[in-house]
């Protein structure tokens, strides 16, 4: 099922609607109708859609946002019909990169900003095409460097890894950073238990506590997100088993992250400039819709295909600045 909500902004373009004859309507003002299709519904993607209505309505552009509830079909659908509606640009949360080629289609000669999800890169063109994200190996390196400072002393050291969806680039990104940059310290690093736990803090959990039943002694834990780490944290609680040896990572710095460090339940974490990368991504979709560049715009690479701004390394000695 798709789930669709407009939301039109601009008191000026209200205004204009409102007076008629002037002008015909919004879209034909010149400015950007964007068309958010998102990867599904649900706080997170859901929190985008708020943020990025926000940005839009500073610009000045109206905004749409889908939710393809992880359906191929529904997303490529949900562009089409856009498109057919007037959208003159689209933010995509790919439901997978597979399907890249299809969304292009879809949307016609309209250019497309792409977050939440790398498509290939052979997929994207200079100012009509573009990604907007963080360097995901950067993640899990930040992961890895915490780790190896932590454990100096140790020769070998033994990894639990829990990962995001098979399909989603964050979740290759931050496990190439983390087993690369761990690999490459001079320490044997066992990956006593490695499994997709999908971003779900409840299936973390859960395949935490069935590895907790083999005895097998872990170091740390590594997620490619927060949610899943806090999962493997409640698995450990909830088993009695002691964790003041245990290093917690995740990734995101996401509000119950940040409160896990804080109080000292989970020890690292990488900050996600969501806000820049919003506020990149809207500029991106409103210059290539009036047929400009993404030039100027912070984290813009000189290829013109991507957008990329840095991650955050966040502990207990700063986590009080992400709060």
């Amino acid at each position: 099922m798709v789930k669709t909500k407009k939301i039109l902004f601009s008191a000026l373009a209200l205004a204009v609607l409102l007076a008629g004859g002037c002008q015909k309507d919004e879209k034909s003002s010149g400015k950007a109708e964007i068309y958010y299709s998102a990867i599904e519904s649900g706080d997170y993607y859901e929190g985008w859609a708020n943020n990025l209505k926000g940005q839009a309505e500073k610009e000045g552009y109206g905004f749409e946002v889908g939710y393809a509830e992880n359906s191929v079909e529904a997303q490529v659908a949900q562009i089409k019909d856009a498109l057919k509606d007037g959208s003159s640009v689209f933010l995509c949360g790919l439901v997978s990169p597979d399907i890249t080629a299809e969304v292009k289609a879809a949307a016609g000669s309209a250019p497309i900003v792409f977050i939440n999800n790398a498509p290939p890169d052979s997929q994207l063109e200079k100012d009509r095409c573009v990604y907007v994200a963080s360097n995901e190996f950067m993640a899990g390196q930040y992961q890895a460097e915490y780790i190896l400072e932590k454990f100096a002393g140790k020769e070998e050291i033994n990894v639990m890894l829990l990962k995001g969806p098979k399909s989603a680039s964050g979740t290759s990104g931050r496990t190439q950073g983390l087993k690369q940059t761990l690999e490459a310290g001079g320490k044997k690093i066992n990956y006593v238990f490695e499994d997709n736990a999908d971003w779900s803090e409840e299936t973390a959990k859960d395949l935490t506590g069935i590895f907790l039943k083999t005895g097998i002694q872990v170091d740390c834990v590594a997620a490619n997100n927060d949610d899943m780490v806090l999962g493997a944290v409640a698995a450990f609680e909830e088993a009695g088993m002691k964790k003041d040896d245990v290093l917690f990572l995740g990734v995101d710095a996401s509000e119950k992250g940040c409160e896990a460090i804080a109080n000292g339940k989970m020890d690292f974490t990488v900050y996600q400039p969501m806000s820049s990368q919003i506020e990149a991504a809207v500029k991106a979709a409103g210059n290539m819709a009036m047929g400009k560049g993404i030039e100027g715009i912070d984290g813009a690479q000189a290829d013109g295909k991507y957008i990329l701004l840095p991650f955050e390394k966040v502990d207990a000695s700063n986590v009080g600045q992400y709060q």
